[in-house]
């Protein structure tokens, strides 16, 4: 923070409810893996065809896939961001949203803020017969998932405007972290 700007960034800005079994198994870096090891498949078929050469085919492969990994984390399952710049100077804030599909920027006068407000969303478990199943077959296999499909709360910062219009700058699951980032942008925005 400072005299006459607060800048607020997050990339967890969204609040979905999702797939109790899939949020801990498929996560981006296992999209990232799998997406990888597609790619270098799909070279290891390409160069078979073309070359008939193993060592070659093995040393592509071998630099494809740590490379792969790292480009499709970076660039195609990428978290994106929430940027939120509050000036008191100009009386203006903006909100940048970069993500695979390049940024997003919105402009308001600080004046129709009228709260910051904090929500909880509690997320049930909608299957509980399916995550008794993979926590079987997960013991099985020797992997322990703590937490797994337990409820959950989220705790979910909003910008009320005026008209009754709100949007969601941050979700987290430390309620006391959500209600820190609300008051200091309280403070800031002199809202009571």
């Amino acid at each position: 923070m400072e005299d006459n700007s607060l800048v607020f960034i997050t990339s967890s800005y969204r609040a979905e409810r999702g797939s109790v079994l899939h949020r801990d198994i498929y996560n981006r870096e296992f999209a990232s893996l799998l997406a990888s090891m597609a790619a270098s498949g799909l070279v290891y078929t390409v160069f078979f065809y073309i070359s008939g050469n193993a060592i070659l085919i093995y040393i592509l492969i071998a630099a494809v896939l740590p490379a792969g990994f790292l480009l499709f984390r970076r660039f195609v399952f990428n978290s994106g961001s929430l940027e939120i710049i509050f000036n008191n100077l100009t009386g203006m804030a903006e909100i940048r949203l970069t993500g695979l599909a390049g940024k997003k920027r919105e402009t308001f006068p600080v004046e129709n803020i009228m709260d910051v407000n904090v929500e909880e969303m509690r997320i049930e478990v909608e299957n509980p017969d399916g995550v008794d199943f993979v926590k079987k077959i997960s013991l099985q296999h020797g992997m322990v998932m703590p937490g797994f499909g337990e409820r959950r709360s989220l705790y979910i910062l909003k910008l009320i405007f005026s008209g009754g219009m709100d949007r969601i700058i941050h979700v987290g699951d430390d309620p006391r972290e959500v209600i820190s980032v609300q008051a200091e942008i309280k403070e800031f925005l002199k809202i009571k």
